[in-house]
């Protein structure tokens, strides 16, 4: 080969190297050749992770959409989830904001067992109660989550919100660090009921 044929085909295969390397780094482009495979294997099975528009999507029908928001973005199994998978999330948070309260009305009866009065007594005990209904509630919505059986998620966690509710009336007028996380917990499960709303209304 002459020294100018071989200039131009050394030439020409470095050209082709470099498309070759710019194109595989081309983001978005599937991996190993793997078209359309899910990555991270996250609740929803989208790939990817998940945008601030899909968070945005989800809490758009939120009262308190600020901390909807602020909770899904905290949570690392928010990636790659889909509007179903960000529901699951939603639920699982609130279950262990119930299990949070519950744990905290134990320890409140248990400290303080002979200084509250019966009637404090009485309303913490029922609290632990409707707390620990609360809870098989949401794992009965997180299983009608996966069934895709929405009108269900409704109607449970509606009922872990009637739950706290009454806990909240029995405690009335006494401002404990329970009257704040009861509030908490109600305002998480109104946030899962607008995000079963976002999906459905998707369809």
């Amino acid at each position: 080969m002459k020294p100018t044929t071989s200039f131009f085909f050394l030439s020409t295969l470095c050209v082709l190297q470099q498309v070759a390397l710019v194109a595989n780094s081309q983001p978005g482009k599937p991996v190993g050749g793997q078209p359309g495979k899910p990555v991270g294997g996250q609740p929803g099975g989208t790939s990817g992770p998940v945008s601030g528009n899909q968070i945005e999507e989800a809490c758009k029908y939120a009262t308190n959409k600020d901390l909807c928001i602020t909770n899904l973005k905290k949570d690392p199994n928010s990636q790659g989830a889909d509007l179903v998978g960000l529901a699951l999330i939603a639920i699982r948070l609130a279950a262990a904001n119930a299990a949070d309260v519950e744990s905290h009305l134990r320890t409140l009866m248990i400290n303080n067992a002979t200084s509250l009065s019966p009637e404090v007594q009485q309303g913490v005990s029922d609290c632990i109660e409707h707390y620990t209904d609360a809870n098989e509630q949401l794992d009965d919505s997180v299983a009608a989550v996966s069934a895709k059986e929405f009108n269900d998620v409704e109607m449970w966690v509606k009922v872990a919100i009637g739950d706290a509710a009454y806990c909240q009336n029995a405690m009335k007028g006494q401002h404990t660090v329970v009257e704040q996380k009861n509030k908490l917990f109600m305002q998480m499960c109104e946030n899962v009921l607008a995000m079963i709303k976002a999906v459905t209304q998707k369809g």
